[in-house]
């Protein structure tokens, strides 16, 4: 058994594959508070399916020569946390960590719409925004492990406030809480993100609104990553695309007005095939990929 753990801000995602290449998934709802309860309930998952090996993706930085996580915006309780070696010190298996939007990414690569891909980047639209490339079949994870935090690019000087701390960075407004932001400095109200997409389903008008903004600045950053890496495939995941697939054609649309005809003639857009699990799958793959 070979088991792909997503961690994320609202749910931990699960899938594993078993000696016949049978392939489950299992989603558990977490509110974690401290490192402690954490580890213990990704022991509690290790113990249930025990694994070989575990393949686990994390949103936050991940340092390559230490294995800590050293910044996490959206989980700031784990920051100073070495998974793998909490795990692998109380379990006899092999743990492999990694970005979670990396892992997006090469899950998409491996199972999913990046199959073949020369250059693909992954954009995940959950909690937070996270960013991540898979070229020639490599997962770009940088020297020290925090290459691809698309999130955290600026697009507003002094702009909103960011929950990495810094202002006007493309997450502030390209993520769940981004899109609440926008709707509650268009209407005074605050809503969650999944309430948004309900009243933009039925065509609310303030609602509508807020999605405009908000592909106005998702276009932003599928423009610079298009002129900085030049890729044949930009897939957008997570929760807020898988519920308000429309959000698709219109960046589509915005990107071609943006983008540089010479990079967008082979440039396609399009939806994560393996939606909010690309984590979860390119954690399995990683995995995979390592000898035990």
């Amino acid at each position: 058994m070979v088991l792909g753990i997503d961690i994320g801000g609202t749910f931990i995602k699960v899938v594993g594959k078993d000696e016949n290449d049978n392939i489950f998934k299992e989603k558990i709802s977490v509110n974690f508070q401290d490192k402690k309860t954490f580890v213990n309930e990704i022991l509690k998952i290790v113990e249930k399916h025990r694994p070989s090996k575990v393949g686990i993706a994390i949103a936050g930085l991940v340092d390559k020569k230490s294995g800590q996580l050293t910044n996490s915006p959206n989980l700031k309780f784990l920051e100073g946390l070495n998974l793998k070696q909490e795990i692998e010190n109380q379990r006899n298996i092999k743990v492999f960590i990694e970005n979670d939007a990396n892992l997006a990414a090469y899950g998409e690569y491996v199972y999913g719409n990046g199959k073949d891909s020369e250059i693909l980047v992954c954009l995940t639209l959950g909690t937070g925004l996270g960013g991540g490339a898979v070229i020639g079949g490599k997962i770009l994870s940088g020297v020290s492990g925090s290459a691809m935090e698309i999130g955290h690019i600026v697009v507003e000087k002094n702009g909103l406030l960011c929950h990495c701390g810094r202002n006007g960075c493309l997450e502030a407004y390209v993520s769940s809480y981004g899109l609440e932001r926008i709707y509650c400095m268009l209407t005074e109200k605050k809503i969650t993100s999944f309430e948004i997409v309900n009243l933009a389903k039925n065509k609310d008008e303030k609602a509508l609104k807020s999605f405009e903004m908000f592909s106005d600045y998702l276009s932003t950053g599928i423009m610079n990553i298009a002129h900085i890496f030049n890729p044949d495939k930009i897939l957008l995941a997570g929760g807020i695309i898988e519920h308000y697939p429309d959000i698709l054609e219109i960046v589509r649309e915005k990107a071609k007005n943006l983008i540089f005809p010479l990079p967008l003639r082979d440039l396609k857009i399009d939806m994560a095939k393996l939606g909010s699990w690309s984590g979860a799958f390119g954690a399995l793959a990683f995995a995979e990929g390592h000898s035990s």
